[in-house]
């Protein structure tokens, strides 16, 4: 929830972040450096000309990076499918811990390179980096399938972790570049719940492919890898010359010099700024050393380890804990997913429109609470599977929503593009937690790692009603005057 509304006020932005005081004269903030003023200037806006505009925008961004983000998704988290596809008997994957070394050591990159990807991204432009990193990993995930040992699939998941590492915060970057606070958590869902429907199709998908081989239980993991990087690589291709780059850019040739107009205007009246700002030192130090920042990307963490529970290790759940075949454990993955995502749309527009965001995270983590512990502890495998869809539709919202708390409450470009790393590299660190618990010593029921997942989301569930708590904290004493928060009089956290 949020309270106040932008003012047209001069302000001083102070390197003391929150702390600042009142000035005496005319209630303006006397500290060091000067930056725009945020406008109140919504009544400039025609609502008819935003409303097709933003349309457009939605058509020409959202489905392109729907689209490139599923596929990396999918050759990211189609390692489950292929374990139970032949890859484990022919890597010796069920060699002590190698599974969880193999599918950890991605993630390893992903946080290494994170925000260096987004620094080279606001420097050459989404357009070109977001395809580079496209191609890039589609040709390792066809390296992928043609490995002859488990170190040989390691070596090339680290590599893809490289390149994967700056594409979802690229996305995250450049979504939050073009839309307000209280648009942006629809458009999240869309964006995120369209890549986990299109993903869960993928382990269908995964069996259709396997289907290639002589002997699909056998040799069937490596057709997954060869056809799928292939079509990434098309993705990649195409992501060239359709995707947008960012608001300020001259390259944008969709948009009439009216519309552009337009575009500045709503993020002048929210941000007051429009240009982008550059990734330094100070930007970065700046924005790790806010505490909203950090506490919330620790419950992205959470989220994504209960994410990640269900996308990687549902079709391993389902066909070696409970028992389904090799093509149930498949399909049985793609109704809770599709679920999910239509109660995280419905979620997600309701938490735009009522500007609330830790009551769903609250929410949504009892609901993946109580998923994971049916997962774990009920007795017959129905129970279990309704578990799975319980769960999903907790998580789902709940990750969902962290991404946009986050970015409501950093108002400015630089940090902004920061904090997009910082949730990534949070989400990777839950991603890794989540595959060190399901150990391949505790198949077939898991039991340590789901209690793992109950653990670490009991604990986000604490965080989160803090968080909320003192966001709400800070606003009744800026509407006081006694704090200005991120350098602008009229600007409110979201809590």
């Amino acid at each position: 929830m949020t309270s106040g509304d932008p003012t047209k006020v001069e302000y001083f932005h102070s390197e003391k972040g929150d702390d600042m005081e009142m000035g005496k004269a005319g209630g303006s903030v006397v500290q060091e450096n000067k930056v725009d003023a945020i406008v109140d200037s919504d009544a400039q806006i025609d609502p008819v000309l935003e409303k097709k505009v933003m349309r457009k925008v939605d058509w020409r961004l959202l489905p392109v990076v729907t689209a490139i983000y599923a596929f990396s998704l999918i050759d990211r988290t189609n390692y489950g499918g292929a374990r139970i596809a032949g890859m484990d008997e022919a890597l010796h994957l069920d060699v002590g811990n190698r599974a969880s070394v193999a599918l950890m050591i991605l993630f390893v990159g992903y946080i290494l390179f994170e925000l260096p990807s987004n620094i080279l991204l606001k420097k050459f432009g989404p357009r070109i980096w977001l395809s580079t990193l496209g191609l890039c990993f589609g040709i390792l995930t066809i390296a992928s399938g043609l490995v002859k040992t488990w170190g040989a699939l390691a070596a090339v998941r680290a590599f893809l972790g490289v390149f994967e590492a700056g594409l979802l915060p690229g996305c995250f970057y450049l979504m939050t570049s073009w839309y307000r606070k209280y648009e942006i958590q629809r458009r999240l869902s869309y964006f995120i719940q369209s890549t986990f429907v299109i993903t869960s199709f993928s382990n269908a998908l995964a069996y259709g492919l396997t289907q290639i081989a002589d002997e699909p239980e056998v040799d069937g993991w490596k057709w997954i890898f060869i056809v799928e990087g292939a079509i990434t690589i098309g993705i990649a291709l195409v992501l060239f010359f359709v995707v947008v780059d960012l608001p300020s850019s001259s390259g944008n040739k969709f948009l009439s010099p009216a519309e552009k107009e337009l575009i500045k205007q709503r993020i002048m009246t929210e941000r007051g700024e429009f240009e982008g700002e550059k990734i330094t030192w100070k930007v970065i130090v700046y924005t790790f050393s806010q505490w909203h920042v950090i506490s919330i990307s620790f419950l992205y963490l959470a989220a994504a380890a209960g994410s990640y529970t269900w996308i990687i290790f549902n079709p391993i759940i389902l066909r070696n804990s409970m028992g389904y075949s090799l093509v149930s454990a498949y399909m049985l993955t793609v109704p809770p997913a599709v679920f999910s995502t239509i109660t995280t749309l419905i979620v997600s527009r309701y938490a735009d429109k009522w500007h609330i965001r830790g009551p769903v995270c609250w929410f949504g983590t009892v609901i993946g609470l109580a998923g994971v512990a049916m997962v774990g502890f009920a007795e017959s495998p129905v129970a279990r599977y309704a578990g799975i869809w319980v769960g999903e539709i907790g998580t789902n919202a709940y990750i969902v929503t962290c991404v946009a708390w986050g970015h409501n409450n950093i108002r400015t470009d630089g940090p902004r593009a920061v904090l997009s790393s910082i949730h990534v590299g949070s989400a990777a660190v839950g991603a890794i937690y989540s595959s060190l618990v399901f150990r391949q010593q505790d198949a077939p029921d898991y039991i340590p790692g789901l209690a793992a997942i109950i653990a670490i989301l009991t604990a986000g569930f604490v965080v989160s009603v803090l968080t909320s708590f003192f966001l709400w904290r800070a606003n009744k004493k800026a509407d006081a005057g006694k704090k200005i928060i991120e350098g602008a009089v009229g600007f409110r956290y979201t809590w």
